[in-house]
């Protein structure tokens, strides 16, 4: 399985598989919070606000958890320079595009 999910995605990019997934977990969890937190803001029942305000809290603590796993393994490092992130960000950018071989 772990050569299934290496070829999958070492294959499109310098990346392993397990930083391509933590990173998409992350994103997810992300999308997740965001959504509940707008329907936590829009529901009217004070039963279903708390409901999902419960779901949000969920989403923040599972992202923030994917996200120190992330810190911890390397593949994100908050306290580097901001150029040096945006450079990061941008060659990556360039990979996932397939533009980053042409420069």
């Amino acid at each position: 399985m772990a050569s299934i999910l290496g070829n999958m995605f070492g294959a499109t990019t310098d990346k392993s598989a397990d930083e391509t997934l933590a990173f998409n977990s992350m994103v997810g969890a992300a999308g997740l919070a965001t959504a509940y937190l707008a329907a936590t803001l829009e529901a009217t029942t004070p039963e279903v606000r708390r409901l999902f305000g419960e779901y949000v809290t969920q989403s923040v603590i599972g992202h923030e958890a994917v996200t120190e796993l992330c810190i911890k393994r390397g593949w994100v490092k908050p306290y580097e320079a901001p150029v040096k992130q945006l450079q990061t960000s941008y060659q990556s950018s360039q990979t996932v595009l397939g533009t980053g071989a042409q420069q």
